[in-house]
């Protein structure tokens, strides 16, 4: 029996969840950035200025949905630093906590984000690669809700924008994160390069947030990814015409399919995967990446989807997350 992991109703919305503006250290002014968002079919963005957390009503939600958030960041010298993204509840006009620059003799990297997650944020670990974090650094924190694997800003600055290997880090460690596409533009050349697809139950600042937080999105720099789920042993995907369609999994090494202009793939599962998640490739090498599925029991997992079409389906993505490594 097919489920997808997403949800049966709903609307597909499109989003940025990070960016900045004037207010800090970006390049647009607020209402510039937003027009800009909804002349390109945006649905949804955040305004994420260093240290400042404002909420933003520029423009009315019928033309675009905007998110109230804040990208603090703690510097450790001139090239080393963490920056974590976090978005506020739906129509929240302040945090419970003093929003400044912190240093890091104030505040632990975990102190951070424990205050963030307690103010009730969506909150992300930003572009660890250009932050120069070292992987026992990010398998030391926890809590958080997603990582950037792709940071459209931080490609076009100094290639440094792709963090799928921390991703898969730290899933292998048993922590279920989601995985984030961003702009995080402050200049021009940052526009347009990675997006959140949501499918959200309304159009609404409170169902994409309730999106994010139950994992129903993807993310994208190019593609487009219709359908993702479980039928019987298989893991499917539809999509645009891509030239490859990976299955990242572990402890097995998962697999690939290589077709020009294909738009769909299946993989047969082992029954010893902890988790599995697909990446989309087209032709230009734009990349859409679904987040995971987790089995808590996978062989047991499949024994039910092969014996009972009828039985209940197990996926920790609808599910409220217990964000521990």
């Amino acid at each position: 029996m097919r489920k997808s992991v997403f949800p049966e109703n709903g609307v597909w919305l499109k989003g940025n969840p990070h960016s900045h503006t004037t207010v800090s250290d970006g390049y647009f002014e607020p209402l510039e950035l937003a027009k800009l968002y909804a002349s390109q079919g945006y649905d949804f963005l955040s305004m994420t200025d260093h240290n400042i957390f404002l909420p933003h009503n520029e423009l009315p939600p019928e033309e675009l949905l905007l998110l109230t958030g804040v990208e603090h960041d703690l510097e450790y010298g001139s090239d080393k630093c963490t920056h974590i993204i976090g978005l506020g509840r739906a129509g929240q006009a302040e945090t419970s906590y003093p929003c400044r620059k912190y240093t890091s003799r104030e505040l632990t990297d975990q102190q951070y984000l424990d205050m963030m997650v307690g103010d009730g944020q969506f909150v992300v670990l930003a572009h660890p690669v250009w932050s120069r974090m070292e992987p026992e650094e990010v398998a030391a924190l926890h809590g958080f809700h997603a990582i950037e694997i792709y940071n459209n800003g931080t490609e076009h600055l100094c290639h440094a924008g792709h963090a799928e290997i921390y991703w898969d880090m730290l899933l292998r460690r048993g922590c279920r994160v989601y995985g984030i596409a961003c702009d995080d533009v402050h200049v021009p050349c940052d526009l347009f390069g990675g997006w959140l697809w949501v499918k959200a139950a309304e159009r609404s600042r409170e169902a994409v947030l309730d999106a994010l937080h139950s994992g129903s999105f993807y993310s994208s720099s190019g593609p487009i990814i219709y359908d993702f789920g479980l039928d019987g042993d298989k893991v499917y995907i539809s999509c645009s015409p891509c030239r490859e369609i990976h299955m990242v999994s572990y402890p097995p090494r998962g697999n690939t399919s290589f077709n020009e202009n294909q738009t769909e793939a299946a993989f047969v599962l082992t029954g010893r995967e902890k988790y599995i998640r697909l990446e989309c490739i087209d032709e230009t090498g734009h990349v859409a990446w679904t987040n995971p599925i987790f089995f808590d029991y996978a062989i047991e997992l499949l024994r039910i989807f092969i014996t009972s079409a009828a039985a209940p389906v197990y996926c920790p993505l609808w599910q409220p997350l217990a964000l521990s490594v």
